[in-house]
């Protein structure tokens, strides 16, 4: 979820020379209704509890697919983010991890970022918080990391749990 430190980890293993994609960051993925499926914008304001209820944040999986066909076989390459279609973009990768965060670190994380605007108003942390149980109980065949401590220990972790 939001928060978690998923930027940040991703920044770190593009330190380490790894390929790296943020789908927050790559137009790869769109706000969306999910009854009538019509995509939206979220905007800078934000929205309330309510529309976060009725929305959700898609990545278009076969874009993803393009884009990864582009990146050469022996490249070992990490994608970060958190998205409503989850099953269907996870499908995609050998590999899966979900960085969990305590709440108080999660709540401390989004008020105090300046790479993303969402996660600042009570609306979206209550959102989030919310969510983030949820979508723990969907994933399968994940590996659960801590990033409670920095994002250096974080990415140590991953790495040593992919012996690289």
């Amino acid at each position: 979820m939001a928060g978690t430190g998923k930027t940040s980890v991703l920044a770190e293993l593009q330190k380490y020379g790894f390929v790296v994609i943020d789908l927050d960051a790559t137009g790869l993925c769109r706000w969306k209704n999910k009854e009538t499926e019509e995509f939206t914008e979220y905007g800078l304001q934000g929205k309330d509890y309510d529309w976060l209820q009725h929305h959700g944040w898609y990545c278009d999986v076969e874009k993803l697919k393009i884009l990864l066909s582009c990146i050469r076989e022996d490249k070992n390459v990490f994608v970060g983010g958190i998205v409503e279609n989850l099953y269907d973009v996870s499908q995609v990768f050998d590999k899966k991890f979900l960085l969990s965060v305590d709440k108080s670190i999660l709540k401390e994380r989004l008020l105090t970022r300046t790479n993303n605007h969402f996660g600042k108003k009570q609306d979206e942390q209550q959102f989030i918080i919310e969510s983030s149980a949820k979508i723990s109980e969907k994933l399968l065949n994940f590996v659960e990391i801590s990033s409670n401590d920095s994002s250096q220990k974080t990415t140590k972790n991953i790495l040593k749990e992919l012996n690289l």
